[in-house]
């Protein structure tokens, strides 16, 4: 497991890991450089209104925050491919979007992002039949891609890759001890319905609400992120 802690912050930590096995390990600095922006970059910012943060959007926000983060990756020499968002691919009936595609010497790595907003003190069975959800709406994207139809155009080997990211949510009164333990209880139960996935955890430095519908009205604010990224 990679831990990092935000300098002079140690509120704010961010932890990846995968088993040694993993096909995903070439991942980490994407997950790392996005969840970094996030923290960094968004929520240390006072100055953004709450409403703007991309952990208030819809799905649709995840792709320039992961986008920007591949082509940091690739731009610091830290992965060897180059990354393209919001491509054109061949599916069943006709052509789609796919959120984002990176492109080794070897291959092409096919990525569907997924969004949610789970409850992190609830059951912890709630929140990986939300990450099941969500990878399986992936997985059902991923293979209306016509694989053969693609393959004519590149002689690179096709891979299919889903990364869900879940906001936690808490309640008003709980205390960063409780979101810490919580999340670490969370960590554990992730990996036993996914030991193959990269997982990855972060702790904003600040806690923010996501607007007024869905966040203020309960009384409820987002404190961190939980990202699974898995083959399909």
């Amino acid at each position: 497991m990679q831990t990092i802690t935000t300098p002079n912050d140690p509120s704010s930590e961010i932890k990846i890991t995968a088993p040694n096995y993993s096909e995903l390990t070439h991942l980490r600095p994407i997950i790392l450089n996005a969840l970094q922006t996030i923290n960094e970059t968004y929520i240390d910012n006072h100055n953004i209104p709450c409403f703007m943060l991309p952990s208030s959007g819809k799905e649709i926000t995840l792709t320039p925050v992961f986008y920007h983060a591949a082509f940091e990756a690739y731009k610091d020499k830290q992965v060897s491919y180059t990354p393209s968002a919001e491509v054109q691919v061949p599916r069943a009936n006709g052509f789609g979007r796919l959120d984002l595609a990176l492109i080794n010497k070897k291959y092409i790595e096919l990525c569907e992002l997924k969004g949610a907003r789970v409850k992190l003190h609830g059951p912890a069975s709630n929140v990986i039949k939300k990450i099941e959800s969500k990878l399986n709406s992936a997985k059902e994207q991923l293979n209306s891609i016509n694989v053969k139809k693609l393959a004519k155009e590149t002689a690179l080997r096709l891979e299919k890759t889903a990364i869900v990211s879940l906001n936690l949510m808490t309640p008003e009164e709980t205390t960063e001890y409780k979101n810490r333990f919580a999340l670490e209880q969370l960590l554990s139960k992730v990996k036993e319905s996914y030991p193959n996935a990269l997982r990855a955890s972060l702790l904003y430095k600040l806690r923010h609400q996501i607007n007024r519908t869905s966040s203020k009205d309960k009384g409820e604010y987002t404190v961190g992120m939980l990202v699974i990224a898995l083959r399909v």
